[in-house]
């Protein structure tokens, strides 16, 4: 009789377990497992210029190209992607036009030696591009 009473016990606390966390994995089981294993990556580009100046700029990487995009002040354009696990590095590099200015950089390179942000935000202002833990200098 202890066995079964044990044994009751044991299948009731097993079904109770789904929804005592059921909300923390609502989330994972949102994502699926390549978000939890490969979550994508945020690029912005946000024009922070004032007095009304407009940018233009083009962004792609070896496999994807982002077309040309002009932006207003306080216009901003993202992108969301997947880094490479598997073989040649995953890069987003642009080129920004203002003015009779052009500059070249890249947006995101994924890299061994350092962990690139998950969202990466570019502010294009009159002095420079700000980036995360960078700036491009107006050439």
């Amino acid at each position: 009789m202890t066995n079964v009473v044990l044994l009751l016990s044991f299948v009731v606390t097993l079904s109770h377990i789904p929804i005592l966390f059921a909300d923390s994995l609502q989330d994972y089981r949102e994502q699926g497992i390549v978000d939890w294993f490969n979550p994508k990556v945020t690029v912005q580009i946000k024009n922070s210029m004032d007095g009304g100046e407009h940018i233009t700029f083009h962004c792609k990487s070896m496999d994807k190209n982002l077309g040309t995009h002009t932006l207003g002040p306080g216009q901003f354009f993202e992108w969301k992607f997947r880094p490479s696990i598997f073989g040649a590095a995953t890069r987003f590099f642009c080129n920004i036009r203002w003015r009779r200015y052009s500059v070249d950089f890249d947006a995101w390179v994924s890299s061994s030696e350092s962990s690139p942000c998950k969202m990466c935000l570019w502010d294009v202002t009159k002095d420079l591009i700000i980036g995360p833990d960078r700036y491009v200098h107006w050439k």
